[in-house]
């Protein structure tokens, strides 16, 4: 659909900004209640113009589409923007623009980075990150603390490459004085998740299921880490089955 590739290069007097009365050629008294809904499938997708990228959605009975498709949106004079990942949602009877949600594999040292229209992306905050391993074999358990979960403190996993460095950069003496309790997470064991060496297996995730961040567990076995899911905060994702 046109409306859905474009980008915003229409000025609002290249005829493609369609006025009130003209937006799907319906009589005014039929134009009260374009966005009302009952289901998501009642919505679609609307921008500013035809040629503008969506950011509300109205009801398909509108006319909207019908009336895009008869709309030639001029070449761009820039490289193309792409537009935000929006999906067309029917809440509570009325028709809105949603991020949509998606999988993603990367784990984000500060989260994911988040886009104008405040859709989550799958791109971390602080740009590329070289991922640290490809498979499980290359990550190791490693000490976080001076005591280690064996003596109440925690364990991370890092890559095996890297174990005698980082280790050595705790700067332990050996005298540091530990709760002596065991705080590990049975069945816990080092993972390479989104080219991130994480503690899977026996950590569970958080209460609400976050996830997208080294210092976050991996999702259990069966799930994935989904970007704008339900309850997903900006630059974060939710444990979900694919």
């Amino acid at each position: 659909m046109r409306l859905l590739a474009a980008v915003a290069v229409a000025a609002l007097g290249a005829g493609c900004l369609l006025a009130a009365d003209e937006t799907a050629g319906l009589a005014p008294d039929d134009q009260r209640g374009l966005d009302a809904c009952r289901i998501d499938l009642d919505c679609t997708l609307a921008g500013p113009s035809c040629c503008d990228c969506p950011s509300f959605a109205v009801a398909g009975a509108s006319g909207w589409d019908d009336a895009c498709e008869q709309v030639a949106c001029p070449e761009p004079t820039a490289e193309p923007t792409a537009c935000p990942a929006l999906v067309a949602r029917c809440d509570r009877g009325t028709c809105v623009a949603a991020c949509a949600p998606s999988p993603c594999e990367l784990a984000c040292p500060d989260g994911f980075a988040v886009d104008a229209a405040g859709c989550t992306t799958c791109a971390c905050a602080s740009g590329p990150v070289a991922p640290e391993c490809q498979a499980d074999a290359e990550c190791v358990r490693a000490p976080g603390d001076c005591c280690g979960c064996d003596r109440g403190g925690v364990d991370v996993a890092v890559p095996a490459t890297g174990l005698a460095g980082f280790v050595a950069g705790l700067g332990c003496t050996g005298g540091e004085v530990c709760p002596g309790v065991s705080t590990c997470q049975p069945g816990a064991e080092p993972r390479c998740s989104g080219g991130r060496c994480v503690l899977g297996g026996g950590a569970a995730p958080p209460a609400d299921g976050t996830c997208g961040r080294p210092d976050l567990p991996a999702c259990p076995d069966g799930q994935v880490c989904v970007i704008n899911a339900d309850g997903a905060e900006a630059g974060t994702g939710r444990c979900e089955a694919p």
